[in-house]
């Protein structure tokens, strides 16, 4: 097992020196596989009941998870672990992981933390995007006498809630007496011949096209106004004047079923360029499934390739208020009107960051690539791109109240969202970001 030397008082939980640890860095620090393989090797020296925290559950299947479970067929191979989707477990001492999420608006999360008193070590992953609130609840439910606190976290604000809440000074490196506070960038690791080959390219394309994100990401620096918007290198390039709709060629219907309002995208896509040219968008207050297909056979009818439906995997379930799912009211009513229909969904919805990844991917990749071109009719799309941010030191859309809503004279807060989550539906299914093993 290899260790940075930076990493080195992790694996010695179990002394007085420290009972909070808070690691720090950029992609391919290995804080978040260091702070795995640390409470592995405690479970192995005596019985211990581990927590690990995301903002939610189901972003750890593609982190925390998925960490653990390489490690335990790897290193720890034959060291008595077995795990499931939902815990690991060692066998000859007794020990468990269990995983949890967290999540600011949902206030049933900080109720749960609650009830974990009994825990002796606290793995919180991605802390940046925990909110105060969370950690203060956190923090006075961590009781039990020599219980451990790890906090990995990426610095992308300069004002966040782990670090007001763990009482770290990032500008001095400085922490309270028993916290092990530390920052590693990757760098530091290739210097080392720490790091694969892949990864260092990987990390000078991003340098090269990408200046304030790899300032961001690799380095742990946030910079610029970038850090906030959802939609990252959005420009005047991607908006395109020349796209048309074609009627030979198939049009990818992307759809969100919202109410009001619903909002729809109308995209040609060239597989072999993997490129996506968004040509309309459908976007009708107060309406219904009905009302929206409606709207798309009148601007569309007669046209003589297929229309490919994707979008909210949501959709295929039944409502209450209709018999049919809102795929097939869409189908159904495309058939009717003597279009040539093919749906093409995901069984369950994608995490949201997993859909944010591939939609800016496609805006700008890291090869300097721009694959998601659009129409200026697209207002509502265009606004969005623009406009959509998350909330201050998380990974949450900051969308607006219904009481702002109201409020708004311009009648435009009320289209933020909705038609990033179409189209980003269909960039997610067609451009998805392939899960690498980046070394946190």
């Amino acid at each position: 097992m290899i260790c940075y030397k930076k990493y080195l008082p992790l694996f010695d939980m179990d002394s007085p020196k420290y009972d909070t640890f808070a690691l720090t860095g950029g992609r391919g620090s290995w804080k978040t596989g260091s702070a795995c393989r640390a409470v592995l090797v405690a479970m192995m020296k005596k019985k211990k009941r581990v927590v690990c925290f995301r903002e939610t559950k189901s972003s750890q299947k593609s982190s925390l998870i998925n960490e653990f479970q390489e490690l335990i067929d790897g290193e720890f191979k034959g060291r008595g672990f077995v795990y499931n989707t939902e815990s690991v477990t060692n066998v000859i001492t007794g020990s468990t992981i269990t995983f949890h999420g967290l999540r600011d608006s949902n206030a049933n999360a900080r109720e749960a933390v609650k009830g974990l008193a009994q825990v002796d070590i606290w793995l919180v992953d991605e802390g940046q995007a925990v909110s105060l609130a969370v950690w203060e609840v956190l923090l006075k439910t961590i009781r039990k006498d020599g219980a451990r606190l790890i906090a990995v976290y990426n610095r992308i604000d300069d004002d966040l809630p782990i670090e007001k809440a763990l009482f770290l000074n990032y500008a001095e490196m400085t922490a309270p007496e028993k916290t092990y506070f530390v920052e590693v960038n990757y760098p530091e690791l290739a210097e080392k011949g720490l790091i694969a080959q892949r990864f260092l390219d990987y990390a000078e394309l991003v340098k090269k096209n990408k200046p304030d994100e790899y300032e961001r990401d690799y380095l742990n620096k946030p910079r610029g106004a970038n850090v906030a918007r959802v939609v990252k290198y959005w420009s005047k390039d991607n908006v395109n004047p020349d796209i048309r709709y074609c009627d030979d060629l198939d049009i990818y219907l992307s759809m969100d079923f919202n109410v009001d309002p619903m909002m729809w995208v109308c995209i040609h896509r060239d597989s072999q360029t993997r490129r996506s040219y968004v040509f309309d968008e459908i976007v009708i207050e107060n309406c219904c499934t009905d009302d929206a297909v409606n709207e798309f056979i009148s601007r569309y009818r007669g046209h003589k390739a297929k229309v490919i439906l994707n979008g909210d995997a949501s959709g295929q379930y039944r409502k209450t208020q209709s018999r049919y799912t809102d795929y097939a009211i869409v189908k159904n009513a495309l058939l009717r009107a003597g279009f040539k229909v093919e749906i093409r969904i995901r069984r369950h919805n994608p995490p949201i960051q997993n859909r944010v990844k591939a939609f800016n991917n496609m805006v700008f990749g890291d090869d300097g690539q721009r694959r998601l071109l659009v129409s200026p009719v697209c207002e509502k799309l265009i606004y969005n791109m623009k406009s959509l941010v998350y909330k201050p030191g998380t990974s949450v859309f900051d969308l607006p109240t219904p009481d702002k809503i109201r409020a708004d004279g311009e009648n435009k807060l009320k289209f933020l969202g909705h038609i990033f989550d179409a189209v980003s539906y269909h960039a997610e299914f067609y451009e998805p970001i392939l899960m690498q093993r980046n070394n946190e």
